[in-house]
């Protein structure tokens, strides 16, 4: 027998008591079916309601072939009728976000012609995918008019039509429908057939904000977000921007400014920086000069900068360079040459400090817990000269 989907005729009510059917085990948990339940199951891309039935955690909530199980984490006796406690905020939650894509995706549909082809309510922002792409200077002003019907407050209609209305209607599907077809429509703005839970008046969205958009599978993918998930998303930001503005000691309205000077002030440093590395890898590398081997100990170094100093030594010798910059409590290092294989080099290190590292026969990076003495000393009796 088919469960009776209570919340259909109240997605407002919270409290009720529901007679066990059947309560059978499900893994750790079971499977509770009632007469008739409050308790949305997960469909239509929206996720299932949660709470608590007879004293026991409902998890979740599935449908299959008209019955609705809650999963639960205690046994319920069968026969037994139990008070069922819906989660208001979860529930609410899922009403605000659901009727708030409903509005913006009847007003993008009706405007380019398009379909909406994927929707997902995840627990932080929904995502929907339209098959047309959406101009970028057009999402303000879909915004503004999802928020102007929420403002409106229009109020949403749930009917049923016939057959032969429903061959009349317009309305979104992301499928082609057969029975019994339940239609969902916000004031002018949007007409679709749902199954999801729904305010009664758009004014209880709140509002809906676009977070982004992005082009995919060929038409645009918007996450947004509405009610108090926007409002939670408008504190996070407003929270984000007055501590940038503390730290950059300019007004709110001006931190992108400030931060577009500051970030134009770190890369000018990062070309002297670069400018005065060259120099000093130059610098150095007149100091080896056509040393055949050589052991070069850097300072202020990355991993960029000792292969170019070891390349630039090269470039003069010809032979092999040995380059070592702090790391840590060690040292990282570049074993390079145009002659040799440096890998067996790299094997004598690894057996001497417990070093590691890899790479190709002509160069081996890696890194050494050893002290600099040590790591001079070891060249100096390979025959290298140490700068």
């Amino acid at each position: 027998m088919e469960t009776v989907k209570l919340y259909y005729d109240n997605a407002y009510t919270m409290d009720f008591v529901g007679k066990v059917v059947s309560c059978d085990p499900k893994g750790k948990n079971f499977a509770v079916v009632l007469e008739g339940t409050y308790f949305y199951p997960e469909g239509g891309g929206q996720p299932a309601d949660i709470g608590t039935l007879g004293g026991a955690k409902v998890t979740d909530v599935r449908e299959k072939d008209g019955v609705i199980s809650h999963i639960t984490d205690k046994l319920l006796e069968v026969g037994a009728e139990v008070e069922g406690h819906i989660d208001w905020n979860h529930r609410f939650d899922l009403m605000q976000n659901h009727s708030g894509e409903h509005i913006l995706s009847g007003i993008i549909c009706g405007k380019y012609g398009c379909d909406n082809v994927g929707f997902h309510m995840g627990k932080d922002a929904i995502l929907i995918d339209f098959n047309t792409k959406i101009p970028a200077e057009d999402l303000p002003v879909l915004e503004r008019t999802a928020n102007e019907a929420i403002w409106r407050n229009v109020a949403s209609k749930v009917t049923y039509p016939s057959k032969e209305e429903l061959e009349k209607l317009e309305y979104r599907s992301k499928k082609a429908l057969e029975g019994k077809v339940r239609i969902m429509a916000i004031g002018e703005y949007d007409c679709c057939a749902c199954c999801g839970t729904h305010v009664q008046k758009a004014g209880e969205i709140g509002m809906v904000k676009i977070l982004s958009a992005q082009n995919y599978k060929g038409g645009t993918r918007l996450e947004i977000v509405c009610g108090m998930r926007a409002l939670a998303d408008y504190d996070e930001k407003t929270e984000n921007a007055a501590a940038i503005s503390e730290l950059l000691s300019v007004p709110t309205g001006k931190i992108a400014k400030a931060t577009e000077a500051l970030l134009k002030e770190r890369d000018e440093l990062k070309q002297i920086i670069s400018r005065m590395k060259w120099e000093k890898i130059n610098n150095i590398a007149e100091k080896v000069g056509e040393t055949p081997k050589a052991c070069v100990f850097a300072t202020d170094f990355d991993s960029k900068d000792m292969v170019h100093l070891a390349d630039t030594i090269l470039d003069k010798t010809g032979g092999t360079a040995a380059v070592f910059a702090p790391a840590g409590t060690g040292y990282a290092f570049v074993l390079m040459s145009r002659t040799e294989d440096m890998r067996p080099m790299a094997a004598e290190m690894k057996e001497a400090f417990g070093s590691k590292g890899g790479g190709k026969p002509e160069a081996v990076q890696g890194r050494a817990e050893a002290k600099e003495k040590e790591l001079k000393g070891f060249f100096a009796e390979k025959g290298y000269t140490v700068f």
